[in-house]
């Protein structure tokens, strides 16, 4: 078997404890909930692990909301396929509907361009009292 095919597929989350455990060792995570029922989400899965695969410093990850009922529900995924994006521990975007290749490669692009340490200091001055 070839490593390199599928050492960056995406993972599989199946609870919120599973979850906790990987937001807490990865820096970058997009996370597709999705469901087996859903059309659409069969659909954009193919581009969702291509994409993964070349981009080997994120994590991509997967939820059934069918499954992970308690994660779909601590975020409230009302529509599916959706993408939440974590950085650093911190939601940063969450964008609900399949993509093409390239518009989910611009949005990675614009979530890999932020500025974690702005956006820290943003909640540090906020939460620092007067």
């Amino acid at each position: 078997m070839n490593s390199a095919s599928t050492s960056h597929l995406p993972v599989t989350i199946e609870s919120q404890q599973q979850f906790n455990q990987y937001v807490a060792s990865h820096d970058f995570i997009v996370l597709l909930f999705t469901a087996k029922w859903c059309a659409p989400c069969q659909t954009f899965y193919p581009t969702f692990a291509a994409v993964a695969t070349q981009v080997p410093q994120v994590l991509f990850a997967t939820v059934d909301i069918d499954v992970a009922t308690d994660l779909a529900g601590n975020f409230q995924v009302a529509q599916v396929p959706a993408l939440m994006v974590i950085r650093e521990r911190v939601v940063i975007d969450m964008v609900s509907g399949a993509m093409q290749a390239h518009e989910l490669q611009h949005h990675l692009e614009m979530w890999q361009a932020l500025d974690m340490a702005a956006i820290d200091a943003h909640f540090t001055q906020k939460s620092t009292p007067a």
